[in-house]
């Protein structure tokens, strides 16, 4: 009877110690997706992500520009190995038009991206509302110079 006892303790004793360690691993993980968050979410960051859009669309967050509104995509945050937390935009609440950053913190608590990726559809869209894109369009035109101008 003493030996059963014993060997219920034992495997009692071990059984608590792995759910502590599990339950603290998972308060680990939650606590890091919480920070992912809290620095996606920052006014900071949100500085970074206007500044890029508003240089890809000069009339972004009005009627008359492409980007009307964005939303961070909590579900894509993760750290880079190299650096830096890895955040996904979606814009006008579309999956197909995202705009990925790479965000690192400066020495001065702000935040800048070490690069920027923008979907081959909201790309398409940019490109074609885009005048400096227009205009080099335009120059590039080729005309022979057989071809009477004029």
């Amino acid at each position: 009877m003493k030996k059963t006892k014993k060997s219920m303790i034992i495997l009692f004793s071990i059984l608590a110690v792995i759910g502590i360690t599990v339950g603290g691993c998972s308060m680990h993980q939650y606590q890091k997706k919480q920070e992912m968050i809290a620095i996606a979410t920052s006014d900071e960051a949100k500085k970074v992500y206007e500044h890029f859009m508003k240089s890809k669309d000069p009339k972004a967050f009005t009627d008359e520009g492409i980007i009307k509104n964005y939303e961070i995509d909590e579900s894509s945050l993760s750290y880079n190995p190299m650096g830096g937390l890895m955040v996904s935009v979606v814009i006008n609440k579309d999956n197909e038009l995202n705009i990925n950053y790479n965000l690192i913190e400066n020495k001065d608590g702000s935040y800048h991206s070490a690069y920027y990726s923008t979907s081959p559809r909201l790309s398409k869209l940019l490109k074609g509302n885009n005048e400096w894109h227009k205009i080099m369009l335009k120059k590039i035109t080729f005309k022979p110079q057989w071809q009477k101008i004029g």
